[in-house]
C-alpha cells in the first residue's frame, strides 16, 4: 500500500462500507473510508480512502489520499498519493500529488500531477 512514511493506519479508520453494501449520492466524510461494497455518486473526504478489491466506485472523487485494490470509474483528485495495487483497476482522470501504480494493475485516462514546475512545451530538461 502506501510507503512506511504515508502508510493509512487501518486502525484509524473511521467508516468502512460493507461488501453488501450499494449506495447512490453523495458520501462526505472526515475521517478514513474503506470502500468494500459499491458507490455510486461523488465521494468527498479530507482524509483518507481505501478500495478494497471487493469495491466498485462509480464515481468522482476527492481525497487527500488514495489507494485501489478494487475498481474505480471516475475521476480522482487526490492532494497526496494515488496508489493502484496490482489487483486494482482505475477508468478515469486524476489529479494527484503522487502516483504509484503495481505491476498488473490498470489506469485508463489521463493523469495531472499536482506541484510540479512544467516545462514550456517543447523544452527538455538540460541534462547534468
Amino acid at each position: 500500500m502506501f510507503n512506511k512514511k504515508e502508510e493509512i493506519d487501518s486502525t484509524k479508520i473511521d467508516t468502512i462500507i460493507g461488501k453488501e453494501t450499494v449506495i447512490n449520492g453523495t458520501i462526505e466524510a472526515k475521517g478514513i473510508l474503506r470502500i468494500e461494497g459499491k458507490i455510486t455518486g461523488q465521494v468527498n473526504t479530507s482524509s483518507d480512502i481505501i478500495i478494497a478489491p471487493t469495491g466498485l466506485v462509480e464515481a468522482e472523487i476527492h481525497c487527500r489520499s488514495i489507494s485501489v485494490a478494487g475498481t474505480v470509474q471516475g475521476n480522482v483528485d487526490a492532494k497526496g498519493i494515488l496508489e493502484i495495487e496490482p489487483s486494482g483497476k482505475l477508468y478515469g482522470d486524476i489529479t494527484v500529488a503522487k502516483l504509484s501504480i503495481g505491476d498488473g494493475a490498470v489506469f485508463q485516462g489521463n493523469c495531472k500531477m499536482q506541484g510540479q514546475n512544467p516545462l514550456p512545451a517543447g523544452k527538455a530538461k538540460p541534462e547534468k
